[in-house]
């Protein structure tokens, strides 16, 4: 009995020896886009460093997935402000691509929803507290090209979660990502693979 099924490991390791795999290219290969420009995301009712912690998370796994050479533009507001507009329409794009240089630009946003603070009766009344809190989170992304306009690639991902620690200012969720919350940092990465899986090859069984 033990010399078949001894038999029958030997035999399952070697078709399994005998599989063979291909790597498939990325979906999405961003150096055919150029030089890319990477706008700071805007975050939607949540302050704090949600924004640009975010933003860096998902550049980190960009430059992961594909070596290219990408040009932080700046915070959504600050680059909309130099253009002179209020939205990232398509004259804004092709704006940024002749002040920057850059062939493509990454334009993305964070929407916290469904925030669910758990205060600690303890703690004293104010309009700023710290809080457990459970919240829903999106992330929506889109490449844009700066010579006509045109979306190159769009994903968006999203993820419930919890944090240990979130402040409340007037209703309004503030996060502190670098400072208080490693779950919070831990969820943010991983939504962030998430997006930017079109960047990365795969491994197809043959």
């Amino acid at each position: 009995m033990r010399t078949r099924i001894l038999a029958t490991f030997v035999i399952l390791f070697a078709v399994a020896g005998c599989v063979k795999y291909t790597i498939v290219p990325p979906a999405i290969d961003l150096a055919a886009a150029g030089t890319i420009g990477l706008v700071t995301f805007k975050a939607e009712n949540a302050k704090g460093d949600l924004d640009a912690v975010a933003t860096q998370y998902f550049l980190q796994e960009v430059t992961a997935a594909q070596r290219v050479p990408v040009v932080e533009l700046g915070p959504h507001a600050a680059v909309l402000a130099d253009l002179g507009k209020t939205s990232f329409d398509r004259e804004a794009v092709l704006a940024i691509g002749q002040k920057q240089g850059v062939e493509a630009v990454f334009i993305g946003e964070i929407k916290v929803t469904k925030v669910k603070p758990q205060i600690d009766l303890a703690a004293p009344l104010s309009k700023t507290l710290f809080a457990r809190a459970a919240f829903d989170i999106s992330v929506a992304v889109r490449l844009v090209s700066t010579a006509n306009g045109a979306t190159l690639w769009t994903e968006s991902a999203a993820r419930q979660g919890t944090v240990g620690s979130v402040g409340m200012d007037n209703g309004v969720p503030v996060f502190a990502v670098r400072d208080q919350s490693a779950a919070m940092a831990e969820l943010l990465r991983e939504v962030m693979f998430r997006l930017t899986w079109d960047f990365r090859p795969t491994r197809q069984r043959l």
